[in-house]
């Protein structure tokens, strides 16, 4: 098979335009990668000769990506996630274990039910390693899309028919007020009790915010949102030094935060979201994921009833 131009562009060309497309700047792609920027440019002038088409656009320091540019973004992010899965299936179905295994979760999803998963997966497969990353629910799934990341566990569901979504269970959603607050010590509370006081969330796109602003909605009113954050504990750490109230998942209460109290809200109906597993679903075929899959679902079924799968 003639192969033509396409054979002079290697792996290597797609995973550093990768790099450098997360912020378009030369400079930022050198130091994650570690080489120089002029590398980094030298790398994506000749991708463009190799492709025999412009895929940015720089006017002096600024540079911006072409229609083009974003096409390669999402034609390489393809190929490289077909490359690891050749590799993978190939070893999974010869008998070799899976390589190391990147696990995406939210935040409060790492304080214990992430890590009690893991340690029984370890028990079955001690010959296992892992790299754990934590982010808000929308990068979680962005890292799975990409082929950056084998598993998932987040509280939004992808729809792409490449990925296998299981719904693992539902949990509450609390009220997080300053330690001192006069709510303290009371069984539950109405969100619109709090409706005249400043809010903190985190930032749009978080599907935290999201759970917030939906269940405020619900109890007749529209949050007022002072402080915004990317970080549920920084989000927590303001509502201690008193600057506002906030609503955060039930998870965070494996955390303890002496200068915060979380509280149930009343009305179950606005106050709760779903915990998906989510994966490749040529993942599927290796043992080690089939089993996290297996023990993710007991110990989701321990923390509440799951619901049905997304249709």
């Amino acid at each position: 098979m003639d192969v033509g131009y396409a054979g002079d562009i290697t792996f290597a060309d797609f995973e550093m335009f990768l790099v450098f497309s997360k912020n378009e700047h030369f400079g930022h792609a050198a130091a994650e990668l570690g080489v120089s920027a002029a590398t980094v440019q030298r790398t994506v002038r000749a991708l463009e000769r190799k492709l025999g088409v412009a895929l940015i656009e720089q006017s002096g320091r600024r540079v911006r990506m072409l229609h083009s540019g974003h096409v390669l973004v999402r034609e390489a992010q393809a190929v490289l996630r077909a490359r690891l899965d050749a590799v993978d299936t190939t070893r999974a179905e010869s008998g070799v274990p899976h390589r190391r295994l990147r696990i995406a979760h939210t935040y409060s999803l790492g304080l214990g039910f992430v890590p009690d998963v893991l340690a029984e997966l370890l028990g079955a497969h001690p010959e296992l390693r892992f790299r754990c990353w934590q982010s808000s629910a929308t990068n979680v799934v962005s890292a799975l899309l990409r082929g950056e990341a084998d598993v998932a566990f987040t509280s939004l569901s992808p729809t792409e028919t490449d990925i296998v979504v299981e719904p693992l269970f539902t949990e509450s959603l609390l009220l997080t007020v300053p330690a001192g607050d006069p709510l303290v010590g009371r069984g539950e509370v109405g969100l619109a009790e709090v409706r005249d006081r400043p809010f903190i969330a985190m930032e749009l796109g978080s599907s935290s915010r999201t759970h917030m602003v939906n269940a405020c909605a619900r109890a007749g009113f529209v949050p007022r949102i002072t402080v915004e954050g990317n970080d549920l504990f920084v989000v927590e750490s303001m509502v201690g030094a008193g600057i506002g109230v906030s609503v955060v998942p039930e998870g965070m209460d494996n955390h303890q935060h002496p200068r915060v109290a979380r509280l149930p809200i009343t009305d179950p109906s606005s106050a709760g979201r779903t915990i998906f597993l989510a994966y490749q679903r040529t993942s599927a075929v290796h043992e080690s994921v089939r089993t996290l899959a297996g023990i993710a679902r007991s110990h989701g079924k321990e923390l509440g009833e799951p619901l049905r799968p997304p249709q």
